[in-house]
């Protein structure tokens, strides 16, 4: 069973690379709402409380685009393209 946990923190472990994987799920009550649910590196499943759907959504996508690009740039150390803006 998922631990608990504020969107925030799984949001946060998102953009750092430290997740395996994020999904939404169903919640029994109130009907329609969902709640995120993810794994660490670590094997620690979590999950928010549920949500209204569209919020619920939106943070999905954001934590999914972590995972896809931004999270395996920070984690590996990887380098940005493109010329340093100048002041």
């Amino acid at each position: 069973m998922p631990i608990t946990a504020n969107i925030i923190e799984i949001e946060g472990l998102a953009m750092n690379g430290m997740l395996r994987e994020v999904s939404l799920e169903d919640c029994e009550r109130p009907p329609g709402w969902k709640r995120i649910v993810a794994v660490a590196d670590d094997g620690r499943r979590m999950s928010t409380s549920c949500m209204e759907p569209d919020a619920a959504k939106r943070n999905y996508m954001v934590m999914s685009l972590y995972l896809r690009q931004w999270g395996k740039l920070v984690y590996e150390g990887g380098e940005v393209e493109g010329k340093p803006e100048e002041e």
